[in-house]
This record gives C-alpha cells, sequence and structure tokens, in this order.
C-alpha cells in the first residue's frame, strides 16, 4: 500500500518538475526601441526559472509571424512578456470605381459621392475622388 503511494507521489512530482522544466522564457537578444518591430532572430528562448518572471510571455507563432511591436523600450536580456508588447491591429480599406478596385491601408473617415477621405496608418489624410484624381 505504501509503495504504491510513494510511487505515485513520486511520478506526481516528477511529471509536475517536468512540466514546469519544459516552460520557455523568451529574452531579449538586444536591447528593442520603442513601436520597434521584434523579430524571431530578436529573441532568444531559455528555461523558465524564478529569475525571469511574467504573467504571460509572447506567443511564438505570432513572433514567427513578426506581429509584435514593442510598446516600450525594452533591455537586452530581458523577458518579453505580453504586457510589453501589442499587436497592430491591421485595417484595410477596399473601395470600388466602377471597374478599378482599390485597396489601400488606412480607415474611412468619410465617403461622399464625389471622393472618399482615408486616415493613412502614419496619420496622414488621403482625399481620392472616385473619378481616379487625388
Amino acid at each position: 500500500m505504501f509503495t504504491r503511494v510513494k510511487l505515485s507521489i513520486v511520478l506526481i512530482l516528477l511529471f509536475s518538475t517536468f512540466i514546469h522544466a519544459n516552460g520557455l522564457v523568451p529574452i531579449a537578444k538586444k536591447s528593442i526601441k520603442y513601436k520597434e518591430k521584434i523579430f524571431s532572430y530578436d529573441v532568444v528562448f531559455v528555461p523558465e526559472s524564478k529569475k525571469y518572471s511574467c504573467k504571460k510571455y509572447i506567443d511564438i507563432n505570432l513572433l514567427k509571424q513578426n506581429r509584435y511591436y514593442a510598446k516600450s523600450f525594452l533591455r537586452k536580456g530581458k523577458p518579453i512578456c505580453l504586457r510589453n508588447v501589442t499587436v497592430p491591429t491591421e485595417n484595410s480599406v477596399k473601395f470600388k470605381f466602377g471597374n478599378l478596385e482599390i485597396e489601400q491601408e488606412g480607415i474611412i473617415l468619410n465617403e461622399t459621392d464625389k471622393y472618399i477621405k482615408i486616415k493613412n496608418l502614419d496619420g496622414t489624410i488621403n482625399k481620392i475622388y472616385k473619378d481616379g484624381r487625388k
């Protein structure tokens, strides 16, 4: 009876340490500037320890797609937490002028019969007339 209990306790402890040891923490290889895109080669993954602690870490799949941008300055050798990065929303505007279909990054501000006003991602505003001129 006691051997089964001891064996089960040992297996539970071994299994829990095995799961904990497989946790990988993303660490910045270089200093990353504010609003800079984070690439997969800027990050190294090390085993989790008490030295590196965050509530949530970045997703490896989104990192491989180069979708993360820094919310603040990230120092070299520090863990990259989910609260320190952002995934920007991609706003794409499609509009048709007869047979011509145009797709542009931005947000529609105003649309009339004569023109469309689009705010670009950098903050500039474009006014595109429906007859094709800008």
